[in-house]
């Protein structure tokens, strides 16, 4: 036995055999079995022509078994996952997710989930005509004409549901301020039935329009503005004057429109129940397709007391100035008298308000014809007094020696 041990070979055999023990040992302790679950996307191939893609492709998990050092050294490239589509139809359905390979240390155990949802649809093709949309107005003065569009239509392509969305083909061309022909090249947009934007994948044939917009000035012309006034001052005020600033505008438009106008209004102003001044700046109300610089003025109503006539009946008349030795007797004694004033005023006076008299200064006795005079109110003036003059009878005053002769002839 020792003499067997003693040869070579049978050493450097079991020498061998010792570090294939070990060997195996390291291995099993430092690169167990294992198992490692990869998440992928898998590749899509073999799309059949006239069709794309309308879902996200989602990932799937790839779990594997083996050696621990073979496990991590295998990624997603290495297995190339994918799905085949070249029997794929129109529609959303499920495809089984295939590997490309998987190493020959490796074992697959399971892709969860074993297929993945694909919606597919067709490429159509649709023609819309090409609308403009104008924002903004010219210059003050100046007014668009028809556009050109070229070319009138575009054709849009696109997965089946975007083209049927599309509703409108829209091209927006700013005139704000324009005093001269616009020429452009626009982009063109494309709109669903409610006027939103149809979500990104269309191909749009040509994505750009040519746009031609003539802008030329005017025919012009001056106007007066009348103001429109609505309601009545307060009982006893009237209107005495209404001002505009400025009183003329010039305004445009189609000479045949300018023809037929010969002044334009204001929105109105109400002055029921004023009393006192009223203004506004008031918008001015022009016809269609007419236009102006000036889009408001400035409208005063001039208010003040209203002056009547006021006839008043049977103001007792006075005799004025009559020397104490004469007696004197009016006929008629009353007079109608006829003033002018403030209705505030006027309106209210009564015979008593107004002194009607005569002056007797410096008479004898016998008849006299006088003009009544008149005692007035402050700010009330007289028109007119009916009979303008009375008959004054002056006697001398009767004393007792006289009465007694009176007796006697008697």
């Amino acid at each position: 036995m020792d003499n067997w041990l003693q040869k070579d070979a049978v050493v450097r055999v079991v020498a061998l055999l010792i570090a294939f023990v070990m060997w195996l040992f390291v291995v099993n302790e430092q690169n167990p079995q294992d198992t490692r679950s990869i998440l992928v996307t898998p590749e899509l191939r073999n799309m059949p022509t006239g069709m794309v893609l309308m879902s996200e492709i989602k990932p799937v998990t790839v779990r594997l078994k083996g050696r621990r050092s073979e496990l991590y050294a295998t990624g997603g490239p290495e297995l190339g996952a994918y799905v085949d589509l070249s029997a794929a139809e129109e529609g959303e359905k499920l495809y089984p997710v295939r590997l490309t390979s998987v190493p020959p240390e490796v074992e697959l155990v399971q892709i969860v989930p074993p297929e993945v949802t694909v919606r597919l649809e067709s490429i159509v093709e649709k023609q819309l005509p090409v609308e403009l949309v104008l924002r903004g107005t010219p210059a003050p003065g100046y007014a668009a004409g028809p556009p050109v569009l070229s070319p009138v239509q575009v054709l849009i392509e696109g997965p089946r549901s975007r083209v049927e969305m599309a509703s409108r083909a829209v091209v927006r061309l700013d005139t704000e301020g324009a005093k001269d022909n616009i020429r452009v090249s626009v982009p063109v947009q494309i709109l669903d039935g409610k006027g939103a934007p149809v979500p990104e994948g269309l191909r749009i044939k040509p994505e750009v329009v040519d746009v031609s917009l003539p802008v030329a000035r005017l025919p012009a012309k001056m106007v007066p503005v009348k103001p429109q006034i609505t309601g009545e001052p307060a009982e006893g005020y009237r209107v005495s004057q209404v001002l505009v600033e400025p009183a003329t505008i010039i305004i445009s438009g189609p000479a045949s429109t300018l023809a037929e106008i010969s002044s334009v209004s204001t929105m109105p102003l109400n002055i029921s129940g004023a009393t006192a001044n009223q203004s506004d700046d008031l918008r001015v109300v022009l016809p269609q397709d007419v236009l102006t610089e000036v889009e408001r003025v400035r409208v005063t109503v001039v208010i003040e007391p209203r002056t009547v006539q006021r006839t008043v009946e049977g103001v007792k008349v006075r005799v004025h100035d009559l020397d104490g030795k004469l007696t004197a007797t009016v006929e008629p004694d009353t007079v109608r008298v006829t003033v002018a004033g403030l209705y505030q005023t006027v309106n209210w006076l009564t015979a008593g308000d107004v002194a009607a008299y005569v002056s007797a200064r410096e008479l004898t006795g016998g008849e006299h014809e006088l003009e009544v005079e008149l005692v007035l109110p402050e700010a009330v003036r007289k028109i007119s007094v009916e009979p303008p003059k009375v008959k004054l009878t002056v006697k001398p005053v009767e004393t007792p020696s006289d009465e007694k002769k009176t007796d006697d002839k008697s």
